[in-house]
């Protein structure tokens, strides 16, 4: 018998208690490695949890601004927010609970750009011998012209799948969505999609291009533009959770804009801003005439960037919570030369796994946010010799926990650095964002929670040959980093970069001249008022960040009188749905009245409270502001819910009403 030496079995022979040492010895190692770590990724990570604030490597951010506040201007005053408060720090923490992907190391297929393949390795896993009763069939689908014979509510759900091609080793990969099937001793062992980005040739509403670039319009744009968001993240949650790739783009000197504030309740009235430069409500009368209409009618940026010459990309790692498919009908016709619906619907209906709460973290054995990480990749690589304008969002991992985007936070850097390395970042404007932060759970109750929740984080990483161009454009994005700004200005954003004479030193001048100051939607690439208000960016007053507030008694008569009118607003907002309970109201849990920053609000005669109640049955959380004026209240805006309603609102199916209705 052979004996097999080992550092731990030399150190039991040379030393008495050898474990103890051996223990000390690795405790030193690991505490070591821990504060290398430390430096290299701004943050220290001990049982996975987080027990060292990462200030210092973040100073520049919070030593910008005056005292004690995140922005401060002659419009606007924001709180100071650490990413490590102390109201904060017990709600951090790695999620270690959460499971594998399904056969996520025992795959039996792998792919490349090319080509899909085998695994023969893994056989015995799947109780596989390779007795030639084993083949896979490669489905290729698409998503069909016509959209005859479909019924309104599954028109963006329709599918086309092509005949079954046989394989038992490898094969080449000619379409853009394919379906594998692999079958042993004709019992189905294993189902995986795989998505690819073909050339594709380039369309348009008025013109036909062979893929060949010098047939294409040209572009009055140097520069890619890529849109990703990251759903439910706020910029104090992107601190805390991802501070990989804040390292990376700190390194790379992207602009963090701090005083980004949302406009709505969730992912859609904060989107149609940045993509349409109008308002949900607006939507109407601009595109969708009836609620149970599609969005091709719909203004969308993108349809500027495709006059001028782009190729066009939407993709999101969900469908069923895709932001145009949640109880929306989506799209009739594919709104971008790439459309990713088609896939990702298919995909999640077939092998998605892994629920956690509202969504499928797993696309067979892959996370779905790689999925889409590995598409947008694949995507510039075949277009590198073209324009691409992109906008990608990622649902699956962040839309319901406040520390799932720990999970992702190597594999977005590691995106950057590839992007990086193949030198598209140089050619490429970057807009990486959130919609609004975390909407619900325990951290929601705290005062930063809810400032939190109103500011999302917004990063935009610049090529530096467009920072040395347009230099008076550049000054004014890095001073803007510090205003108050929305959705609306970044649509203004974009329309600037469809045609880069727009950002000109002289016609940045000139612009500026013509401004009023009162715009909803300013470029950021002009000089953003420092006496913005709410009001004039077109902010809601229950969304503004830039009040301070003082508590008020809950049981004051002002806290109960106010509390009772949000129910009643409540319960017109269910009125006429019979299935609804009528709510009656259970506790006020928090009452403040809100200290306007600026003079406007005091000489009108009004006085505003933001209200936290509980409501029975159900015990649904309801936070809003109320303005009172004379001896009347009125709910100002959107009345939020912060606790999540499952399936106490089954018996109706539209989203707005989901929040407050009560089955009985």
């Amino acid at each position: 018998m052979t004996t097999r030496w080992n550092p731990a079995s030399l150190l039991r022979v040379a030393v008495p208690g050898y474990r103890y040492i051996f223990i000390l010895v690795i405790v030193f190692c690991l505490s070591f490695l821990f504060i290398f770590v430390n430096n290299s990724t701004e943050i220290l990570v001990v049982d996975n949890e987080i027990i060292e604030e990462p200030w210092e490597t973040h100073k520049y951010v919070y030593e910008e601004v005056e005292n004690s506040f995140t922005i401060k201007t002659e419009g606007c005053t924001i709180s100071k927010l650490r990413p490590f408060d102390d109201s904060i720090k017990k709600y951090v923490k790695y999620p270690t609970d959460m499971k594998p992907c399904l056969n996520s190391n025992t795959s039996l297929l792998e792919s490349n750009e090319t080509h899909i393949w085998v695994l023969k390795d893994n056989f015995y896993f799947h109780n596989i011998s390779d007795d030639g009763n084993f083949s896979c069939c490669y489905k290729s689908f698409s998503r069909p012209d016509s959209v005859s014979n479909i019924n309104s509510k599954s028109i963006d759900d329709r599918v086309q799948y092509d005949e079954c091609i046989l394989f038992t080793d490898i094969i080449e990969v000619l379409n853009e969505f394919v379906r594998v099937i692999c079958v042993y001793q004709d019992i189905d062992v294993f189902e995986q999609y795989f998505v690819f980005a073909p050339k594709k040739e380039f369309w348009s509403d008025k013109n036909f291009y062979e893929s060949d670039p010098t047939e294409m319009p040209l572009n009055n744009t140097e520069y890619n533009v890529l849109i990703m968001g990251i759903d439910a993240v706020s910029r104090m949650n992107f601190h805390r959770t991802m501070p990989k790739t804040l390292a990376y783009l700190n390194r790379r000197n992207a602009i963090e804009l701090l005083g980004y504030n949302k406009v709505g309740d969730n992912t859609f009235p904060n989107v149609i801003p940045l993509l349409m430069g109008i308002r949900e409500f607006d939507l109407k009368k601009t595109c969708l005439p009836r609620s149970r209409s599609t969005f091709d009618n719909c203004p969308f940026v993108w349809d500027w960037f495709k006059e001028a010459g782009f190729y066009t990309a939407l993709g999101e790692d969900t469908a069923r919570l895709g932001t145009f498919n949640y109880f929306r009908l989506g799209f009739s016709g594919s709104p971008t030369d790439y459309y990713l619906y088609t896939f990702m619907h298919e995909s999640e209906k077939n092998v998605g796994n892994n629920k956690d709460f509202n969504s499928y973290l797993c696309m067979g054995n892959k996370f779905f946010y790689r999925v889409l990480l590995d598409y947008i990749q694949s995507l510039t690589a075949t277009l590198k010799n073209n324009k691409l304008f992109g906008f990608f969002w990622e649902v699956t991992m962040s839309h319901d926990y406040l520390n799932y985007p720990m999970v992702m936070d190597d594999s977005y850097e590691s995106f950057f650095r590839n992007l990086e390395s193949t030198g598209y970042l140089d050619q490429t404007v970057v807009i990486l964002l959130s919609d609004h932060g975390i909407r619900w759970g325990d951290i929601r109750s705290t005062k930063q929670g809810r400032l939190e929740e109103r500011l999302p984080f917004v990063f935009v990483l610049l090529p530096p040959s467009l920072r040395e161009s347009y230099e008076t454009a550049t000054n004014n994005l890095q001073s803007n980093a510090r205003r108050l700004t929305t959705p609306f200005d970044l649509h203004a954003t974009l329309l600037d970069l469809v045609n880069m004479n727009a950002l000109v030193d002289e016609n940045v001048h000139a612009r500026t001249a013509k401004m009023s100051g009162s715009e909803r939607g300013i470029s950021l690439f002009l000089p953003v008022p420092r006496n913005r208000t709410c009001a004039t960016a077109g902010i809601d007053e229950h969304w503004c960040t830039c009040h301070t507030s003082r508590k008020v008694p809950l049981d004051s008569a002002e806290a109960t009188d106010s509390a009772q009118r949000l129910i009643a607003h409540v319960n017109t907002l269910v009125r006429g749905h019979k299935q609804c309970a009528q709510l009656t109201l259970d506790a006020v849990l928090d009452a403040a009245e809100v200290e306007a920053g600026t003079a406007e609000h005091g000489e009108l005669g009004w006085r505003e409270f933001v209200l936290v109640v509980r409501a029975k049955p159900g015990g649904a959380i309801f936070e809003s502001t109320l303005r009172r004026e004379s001896a009347h209240w009125a709910v100002s805006g959107s009345v939020s819910r912060l606790n999540l309603y499952g399936e106490q609102s089954r018996c109706v199916y539209d989203y707005s009403l989901k929040l407050y209705c009560f089955c009985g």
